[in-house]
């Protein structure tokens, strides 16, 4: 319809230039550009929703990471709290063995006789000698792994246990 308003001197003209493509070419550059805006817009708001995105993982990293770390304290507070258990019960479980040693305990011979010596060797000079039955209050022990002594008195010692054999035992 805008094509019949056209002067004939207007369609010749339109005839002999390329005015309408001109016009057409415009048009569709400011297409073009309106439509490189709105990309640009929509490329924008992309980027602002994957930064919002991306702060959010961070947060929820940092979270999962802080979660982590109190579990991994209370952790090491429970196996400190453990080991300071472990170790007073230990420390009591040695003072009671420590107390129970301290107290003397009775102790009656088993064989037909038995030597009592300065010290708990037998190398060490004889001070007494002790019939099989007994008793005497043993006031310490003391062992070198194979033979163990008793301590009965001020450099008096009896061997409860020699070469494998016993001589005296606990009441």
């Amino acid at each position: 319809m805008a094509e019949n308003k056209k002067s004939i001197f207007d369609k010749v003209v339109d005839g002999l230039t390329n005015r309408d493509e001109k016009e057409e070419l415009e048009k569709a550059k400011m297409a073009a550009e309106a439509a490189s805006k709105e990309a640009a817009a929509l490329r924008t708001k992309m980027a602002a929703d994957k930064a919002a995105a991306d702060a959010a993982k961070v947060a929820a990293d940092k979270a999962a990471a802080e979660k982590a770390a109190a579990h991994a304290a209370k952790v090491a507070a429970d196996k400190a709290a453990a080991a300071r258990a472990a170790a007073a019960a230990k420390e009591l479980k040695q003072r009671t063995a420590a107390a129970l040693a301290a107290q003397p305990r009775k102790g009656i011979v088993t064989t037909r006789s038995l030597r009592v010596r300065k010290d708990h060797n037998t190398s060490s000079s004889v001070v007494e000698g002790l019939d099989e039955g007994a008793e005497v209050q043993i006031l310490e022990t003391w062992t070198d792994g194979k033979n163990t002594w008793a301590k009965i008195g001020t450099e008096k010692w009896a061997a409860m246990i020699y070469d494998g054999q016993t001589l005296m035992k606990y009441a």
